[in-house]
């Protein structure tokens, strides 16, 4: 309960009890490493809030080659954003890279809590508009920089990606072969040297 308060406080102020509320319509799961939370195709009935543990969100593009556009770690939120929302099918994947202990809540559930309360509804509000705008920010960065500028901010963000995520999935995010994310980590480890 105390990451999770701790976590919702992040994004909005809330009340203990609106708190405690919301919190008591979450389930807690436990996934091993390599199970899929989400299929595209599927509808998304549900959201995660990651304990503990790693999530990878890809997609196949028009040629069938896996593309990963997003990580969440502890105390982030995962779903198909749009899927949720919409209860359409699910265009990404949600996959567990290690193993990982969620607090789950349905879409139904969701729309019950916000309707309970001002607050709660401001909280999920908010969740959304911090995943809307990370996604822009995501948009943006790869628009704009070279990779290497994106890998640094990565690193920046998550020192242990690295650790946690096999290489092939980070160059995948980057948009870059593995071996050109190889070059991109020689080079920085050889700038940081000197």
């Amino acid at each position: 309960m105390e990451t999770f308060l701790e976590a919702a406080r992040r994004y909005t102020p809330i009340s203990q009890q609106d708190a405690e509320y919301c919190y008591s319509f979450f389930k807690r799961k436990s996934y091993k490493k390599n199970s899929l939370l989400l299929e595209e195709g599927h509808v998304a009935h549900e959201v995660f809030f990651i304990e503990k543990g790693t999530l990878r969100q890809f997609f196949f593009n028009e040629k069938g080659v896996e593309k990963t556009c997003n990580f969440a770690f502890e105390t982030d939120f995962l779903t198909d954003l749009e899927s949720f929302s919409k209860q359409i099918k699910a265009t990404t994947n949600i996959v567990a890279l290690e193993a990982t202990e969620c607090l789950v809540m349905t879409c139904e559930d969701a729309a019950a809590c916000m309707r309970h309360s001002a607050g709660i509804a401001a909280f999920f509000s908010r969740v959304i508009e911090m995943v809307a705008t990370d996604n822009i920010r995501r948009i943006q960065s790869m628009l704009s920089q070279p990779p290497e500028q994106q890998f640094r901010e990565l690193v920046q963000a998550r020192p242990d990606i690295l650790q946690r995520v096999p290489q092939r999935y980070v160059a995948q995010y980057l948009g870059v072969a593995p071996e050109s994310l190889s070059r991109i980590r020689k080079r920085m480890l050889r700038i940081s040297k000197s």
